[in-house]
This record gives C-alpha cells, structure tokens and sequence, in this order.
C-alpha cells in the first residue's frame, strides 16, 4: 500500500462528523522525544540520538481495545566513514492495535504490535542512499487523562526496520 492511499484513508477517517468521533471513541495527538538508531557500525564520530516526533490518531474500539495510526519523524543520525561527514534521516507511517489495560478511570497502561512503512534518505557523502520498507513496530506505554478529554501519554516503541530505532516519548491526547 502506497503512501498516498494511507494519507487518503486516514483524512477519510478523520472527516467523520464530529458527533460521530464523540459517540465512537477516536482520538488525537502529539508527541515529542529522543529516538536511538542502530546504524553506528563502521561510523567514527556516530551521533545516533536526536529529537523525535509524531502525530497521531486512533480510534479506542472499547475500553481494553484501540487501533491507532501515526506519522513518525525520528530525526537524523550523523557521523563520519573514511573522513568523509554521511548521515540518514528517518522517518514513516504507522498503524497499531493497542491492548489497553484501565488501572482506574483516569490512568491506564497499554502494549501495542503493528507495522510501519519506513523511508530513509541519506546525506552527505551518504547522498545515494534511498531506502523504504515496512516492517513490525511494538510499543508499551501509559496514559493519564485530566479530563473526559485532554491527557498525557508517555510511551516507549520498538521499531524492527533494517537499523533498529528505540523511540522514547511524551505528549498531548485529545478525546473528540
């Protein structure tokens, strides 16, 4: 499945009506953290840590059940190969099933398996590479809610492309 397609099925989602987001339990967000990518080996100077971010939107199925779908940016990892500067920057769609486990009415704890449709592109004297792919994606977090609407999520993801990338995060969660 192409990008485009996946863009056009997630507009598609979200230009429901807003009663029908209310009574049917979607949700949005944003989130901000630090990815690791395990792509260090034969680079000298590696810096394979940068800030990350993501969107996201799901859709809670009921209270243990949700399927979820994010736009993820890991950043770029940099280093050096023979005196020459190389790096790759990251970045792709995902879209999970999360199990949900609902400690109390505001905090729960969740795990989530999908897949991500991954794209990297080289820099510097790494300029030719060009890469893509979709591979499995899982994920264990939490998430504490203020309100009926507004919480906070926190969450750790595992994401099994050709260089492993750990992503650390935290962010906004909006109830529609």
């Amino acid at each position: 499945m192409n990008k485009t397609k996946i863009i056009g099925a997630i507009l598609l989602t979200l230009g429901l009506t807003s009663n029908a987001l209310a009574e049917n339990g979607f949700y949005g967000g944003a989130s901000i953290g630090q990815a690791t990518i395990d792509a260090c080996d034969g680079v000298t100077n590696c810096d394979d840590k940068d800030t990350s971010w993501k969107i996201f939107g799901g859709w809670e199925m009921n209270s243990n059940i949700a399927f979820e779908a994010a736009w993820v940016d890991f950043g770029e990892v940099s280093g050096s190969e023979d005196g020459s500067a190389i790096s790759a920057e990251a970045d792709g769609w995902t879209l999970a099933a999360k199990g949900i486990l609902p400690l109390n009415e505001q905090f729960g704890v969740f795990g989530k398996f999908g897949m991500i449709m991954w794209d990297v592109k080289g820099g510097g004297a790494a300029s030719g590479i060009n890469d893509d792919g979709t591979d499995p994606m899982y994920g264990l977090g939490g998430q504490y809610m203020f309100t009926d609407q507004l919480g906070i999520v926190g969450e750790w993801e595992w994401y099994d492309i050709d260089d492993d990338i750990d992503l650390f995060s935290i962010g906004a969660l909006f109830k529609f």
